[in-house]
């Protein structure tokens, strides 16, 4: 996933059947930090996101065309979510700043639903080993 801020629409008058009633933003890539990234990607609205907001993107097609369920769609990107906030613990990585960045601030507040408190982890014995993970071949 990855951070951007929408900074324009593309408009598409002769498209795939897949971008019909779609709409195609313009996203610059942005550190979490609010800086400027590398680059810049044209991704599909999938929450009615505006220009100037933060925004999570999926860039990696098969999920795309999941979520659309359009399995043979040519997607790649999508925007999956508004950002409210980012938060950075102190001296993690941040990279230094950008002359003339901006500091991140919270983008427009929209009312979600906010998933339940996360279960707590199980400590481990310090006797014991910790378990390893071990990645099992499917069988035909």
């Amino acid at each position: 996933m990855k951070l951007a801020r929408v900074v324009g629409t593309v408009i598409s008058t002769i498209n795939v059947p897949v971008y019909d009633d779609r709409t195609l933003l313009l996203c610059d890539l942005v550190a979490p930090d609010g800086s400027p990234g590398d680059g810049y990607l044209i991704a599909v609205d999938t929450v009615g996101a505006g220009a100037g907001e933060t925004v999570l993107l999926i860039d990696e097609g098969n999920s795309a065309r999941q979520i659309l369920g359009a399995t043979d769609a040519p997607v790649r990107t999508l925007i999956v979510g508004i950002v409210d906030v980012v938060e950075v613990a102190p001296g993690e990585g941040q990279a230094e700043p950008r002359a003339g960045a901006a500091p991140t601030r919270p983008t427009r507040s929209r009312a979600r639903a906010r998933p339940g408190p996360k279960p707590a982890r199980k400590a481990a014995s310090t006797a014991e080993e910790p378990a390893r993970r071990t990645r099992r071949r499917r069988t035909a």
